[in-house]
């Protein structure tokens, strides 16, 4: 039996229409943003109160707290009072968009509210370029309202249940769509159109785009004001008019420099000479300025609000405006947060500041890194000082703090100017505008033109290092005189650098410079977990350093993609110092769902959390893997099924020809084809769930061969097993069969009983060895979706017996890795297993968990009892004994589900928590409601805990 909390959508809004009527009610999570008072507060909410009143929001919906960590914005609410014209409001809708810091805002009004959305595409576009306003969504006292709207119910979204939701996050979250996304691309777009153009030469062209784009920010700040464009060229109001005049462009930049300083506005000779006579700057600003976004809606540069673009977005558009932009990268700014989080909260923040140490990124680009330190000192500044605003002195002190090293020069121009753009950030305009020579020098002081490795071994860097972060270039080719010396004398003291990656040795080089007890984030390949060539490199720096954290986004397509690839990452978060024998390391494997996938951050479950023994990391090829499938019991399965005789190894024994079929090539590499031009050829396409498709037979055609193998590879009978998760295979008992790389054939002329039996043994096992496929594949996942090796396949076990000896558990382990994570791994919210629990599948739960535990208590067995349902959370009953639970009272318990259910580890971070409660006789079990956390091998985790627990308790 299931009881279902009430639902009403009014009374879940009944907050929002306290807000319209010009009431603020007491609720969990809702803050007040006039009369707030910052003492005592986390740095994180005031400065977002301080965000929220500086666009005359009434109050701020933060997501839940806990253990004094930061909660994340959700949603400013508004009083339609405060915006009664339409008009208006779509202009701050413009802004808010731009800023993309929170992804809901409500317009609250008697009897109506408004629902806008800030993290997708831009709603507000109307007609010539004028922002109208238009809600996703509107609710109204006496309106009909679909049972699935949940945008005005505060419970779940202080509680983050509302992201839970797939299609919540498909209609108010989109990546692709969000400003910073659109404007990232369309610069990118501009840039390409301008080049086509071949106006100015291309060094120059891009230099004057990215000038475009920080003078924009300027302007609409008001730091620029239409007397400064004037001053260049009499009667001009806006850059745009100076840009196509060379002479007072010069004349523009040159004043710029003189009063920022900083060598950004900088000329050389041959530029003022080429801008001074050029004949191409009107057509060069015609088409900057009348360039549309890429649907032709909008004015590109009317789309934006740049006053409200964050500094770190300016910087991130770095990658298109570099030499080699191949190298460069956009890192999401959500990973940058999570990351600062992780190695810069608030007390190391404190013992830094009575020291002299510094924060450096060893690759810092455009310095998207630096600027959110900065910006994390700047704060805590504030935080420590009464709330106050600190002067330029102050300013300029805290910027000496951090530390960047790049190979482009450009690169260095454009991080000195970021981290110069977020010091302005950090004053009012008249006071930006009363300053002389207001920016420092950074180049060659702070932020330094150099291999990285050459800096290091010159001591470019005098501070100490306190803290590493960064995002190196992932290279398998060692690109400078630099690397290549540092490289040699890592394989003098260790080992051959594994795949010759660069980012390995950054990160190896990097914890070295750090000083005593220092910490490190840096961005890692997935590789440093999964590639099994990369086991010496990570047992030694596991051995040498006390790794902390490591920071699994394997499961996170798309951070990272450029073109057709898609990198997958791991962060390392290491200190510098010797491990304990007893040292832990936590591997947090993270999911894709809405929110990481629209940029706002990371939720990790409780399931997804698994602490290692450094010991144990050391050792074990499995565990990476095995967490990424479930934890321990599926590492325990993989390990066990390790030690059977292999089906390589049979095939060998047996004189069966065993390998990949032909490959393919632009001509022959050698003359050595007759026996595959015009035989019977098996498309890998046919090999399927179903076995051989024997009409989709064709023949080879005369193309070119690059490994043709041999003749003996191909005769009947064959075993064939696609190199695919799901082992599809079949026999072939009718003659000669050709067939590609991507299929392992077993030829066996003679045996085909053997052969057929060897196949019939592994269909009838195939979901266990699918499951081993999954946890031993270094294919899978981190390079392909789907595809693995035919190593795997030659690996998988095949006892001579014939007995596996799966236990009950292991097949429940194995079964829900075959029918749930391997899809989650790849699709994340979008799984089946992300849908709500349905109600078979917490019965089954149920059995599982209550069998388990009836092997410890056998004689007074657990005993299930109906669940209770809230919105985004499921409450499962348990009683030792013959109890009933009366839940004529729980709906009191709603308002403290958010504490229970959720736990803010960082403000970036969110854990979803599992409750497990003891009264008396009963136990209860409190979890979100999607299936992912009622599988049956999550019972299985629960009752170890459970056990656990009551052990714990004498029970």
């Amino acid at each position: 039996m299931t009881i279902h909390a009430p639902e009403d959508a009014f009374a879940a809004a009944q907050w929002l229409f306290d807000i319209g009527n010009g009431d603020l009610p007491l609720a969990e999570g809702l803050v007040a943003v006039n009369g707030f008072n910052p003492e005592g507060q986390l740095p994180d909410v005031v400065s977002v109160i301080e965000r929220a009143q500086s666009y005359g929001a009434r109050a701020v919906l933060f997501e839940a707290e806990h253990n004094g960590r930061a909660p994340v914005a959700q949603a400013f609410v508004f009083n339609q009072q405060d915006y009664g014209d339409d008009a208006e409001f779509a202009e701050l809708h413009k802004r808010l968009w731009s800023w993309g810091g929170i992804p809901l805002v409500y317009r609250a009004g008697p009897g109506v509210i408004q629902l806008f959305r800030c993290v997708h595409k831009p709603d507000f576009l109307g007609d010539n370029d004028i922002p109208v306003i238009n809600p996703i969504r509107t609710l109204k006292i006496g309106a009909d309202i679909a049972a699935q709207e949940i945008w005005w119910d505060l419970d779940r979204i202080h509680n983050g249940a509302i992201w839970d939701d797939p299609d919540a996050c498909d209609l108010m979250l989109s990546a692709s769509k969000s400003a910073h996304r659109k404007l990232v691309a369309g610069v990118r777009a501009l840039a390409i159109q301008l080049s086509d153009s071949e106006l100015l030469d291309a060094r120059l062209r891009r230099r004057l785009l990215i000038l475009s784009l920080l003078i924009a920010y300027l302007e609409e700040r008001l730091v620029l004001l239409p007397e400064d464009f004037a001053a260049a060229l009499p009667g001009a109001e806006r850059f745009f008019q100076v840009l196509a005049n060379g002479p007072a462009l010069v004349k523009l930049l040159e004043a710029l420099e003189e009063r920022f300083n900083g060598h950004v506005f900088r000329l050389t000779d041959a530029d003022r000479k080429v801008l001074g006579s050029s004949n191409e700057l009107g057509n060069y600003a015609r088409l900057v300025q009348g360039y549309e976004d890429e649907d032709g809606q909008i004015s590109f540069w009317r789309l934006y609000s740049f006053r409200d673009l964050p500094v770190e977005l300016i910087s991130n558009i770095y990658q298109l405006f570099v030499k080699d932009a191949s190298s460069s990268i956009y890192t999401p700014p959500a990973l940058v947060r999570l990351m600062l989080e992780e190695v810069l909260d608030w007390d190391r923040i404190d013992k830094l500041m009575t020291g002299n140490g510094i924060i450096l990124d060893p690759a810092c680009g455009s310095g998207v890194f630096l600027v959110e330190a900065y910006k994390r000192l700047v704060l805590h500044w504030r935080s420590r000082n009464g709330w106050s605003r600190p002067g330029v002195d102050v300013l300029r002190k805290l910027l000496v703090r951090v530390h960047g090293i790049d190979l482009e020069d450009g690169a260095i121009e454009l991080a000195a100017f970021s981290l110069c753009l977020s010091l302005c950030d950090a004053l009012e305009p008249m006071e930006i505008r009363a300053s002389i020579k207001l920016f420092p020098r950074l180049a060659g002081e702070t932020l330094h033109h150099s291999c990285f490795f050459d800096a290091k071994q010159q001591a470019l860097i005098s501070s100490p290092v306190s803290i590493v972060i960064g995002n190196p270039p992932f290279e398998s080719v060692l690109t400078t005189d630099g690397a290549k010396r540092s490289a040699v004398a890592y394989a003098k003291e260790h080992d051959q650098l594994a795949d010759n990656q660069l980012a390995y040795l950054f990160l190896h080089n990097a914890m070295g410079m750090l000083v005593q007890n220092g910490v490190l984030a840096m961005v890692e390949p997935a590789g440093f977990l999964y590639n099994q060539n990369a086991l010496g490199f990570r047992q030694t720096f596991l051995n040498q350093w006390r790794v902390r954290e490591l920071l699994d986004f394997v499961s996170v397509r798309g951070m990272f993609k450029k073109g057709n690839a898609d990198p997958k990452v791991v962060v390392v978060i290491a200190e510098a110092t010797k491990p304990e024998p007893d040292s832990r390391i936590l591997h947090a494997v993270f999911r894709r769902n809405g929110r990481a996938t629209a940029e706002q951050g990371f939720d990790v479950d409780y399931y997804d959390l698994h602490w290692i023994r450094n010991a144990d990391a050391e050792k074990s090829r499995d565990v990476w893997r095995a967490n990424l499938l479930g934890g321990n019991r599926a590492r325990d399965l993989i390990e066990r099924l390790r030690t059977f005789p292999t089906l390589g190894a049979h095939a060998k024994e047996k004189g069966w020809d065993a390998g990949e079929g032909y490959l393919g090539g632009e001509k022959h590499a050698s003359s050595n084809v007759a026996h595959l031009i015009g035989r019977p050829l098996l498309p890998t396409g046919a090999l399927n769930a179903e076995g051989i498709d024997r009409n989709a037979i064709t023949v080879v055609p005369k193309k070119g061969i690059k490994d043709p193998k041999f003749e003996s590879r191909f005769k009947s009978p064959l075993l064939l097993v696609k190199e695919h998760q799901d082992l599809h295979l079949d026999v072939w008992t009718d003659g000669y069969l050709v067939f590609k790389n991507e299929i392992v054939g077993f030829s066996a002329p003679g045996q085909v009983k053997a052969l057929c039996a060897a196949a019939d043994w592994l269909a009838s096992e195939r979901t266990i060895l699918q499951a081993y496929v999954a946890g031993i594949s270094s294919r899978l996942y981190t390079q392909r979706a789907t595809a693995i090796f035919s190593a795997d396949i030659l690996a998988l076990p095949f006892p001579a017996d014939g007995k596996l000896d799966i236990s009950t558990n292991e097949r429940i382990v194995a079964e829900d890795i075959v029918n749930y994570q391997r899809d989650f791994i790849r699709l994340g919210t979008d799984a089946k297993v992300m849908q709500r629990v349905p109600e078979p599948a917490l019965a089954t739960f149920d059995e599982v968990l209550t069998t388990q535990l009836g092997q410890a208590y056998g004689r007074k067995p657990l005993r299930p009892l109906c669940a209770y349902h809230w919105a985004g959370a499921v409450c499962k009953a348990y009683t030792f004994g013959n109890g009933t639970v009366d839940w004529s009272g729980a709906e009191e318990l709603r308002e403290r589900l958010d504490a229970l259910l959720r736990q803010r580890r960082k403000s970036g971070l969110t854990v979803t928590r599992i409750v497990r409660l003891y009264d008396k006789e009963f136990v209860f079990l409190l979890k979100p409601d999607r299936h992912r956390f009622w599988t049956r091998s999550i019972a299985l985790r629960d009752a170890d805990d459970v056990l656990s627990d009551l052990r714990a308790q004498g029970f």
